[in-house]
């Protein structure tokens, strides 16, 4: 199965996974106080609490 992605705006992506092409639109209020760090770090910690991964401590 392949998998490949590419960049079409800054805002959006395409992802191809087998013969499904994906279009991902991502965008973030310029007012809000969080950033996409912090989006991130909640969907990785998330995803560690809900699938039981290890954590490796923070240095």
């Amino acid at each position: 199965m392949g998998d490949s992605s590419k960049a079409i705006k800054n805002n959006s992506f395409t992802k191809r996974i087998g013969a499904t092409t994906y279009v991902v639109n991502v965008h973030f209020a310029e007012t809000d106080s969080v950033t996409a760090e912090d989006r991130l770090l909640h969907l990785i910690r998330n995803d560690i609490r809900v699938n039981g991964l290890l954590v490796v401590a923070e240095e």
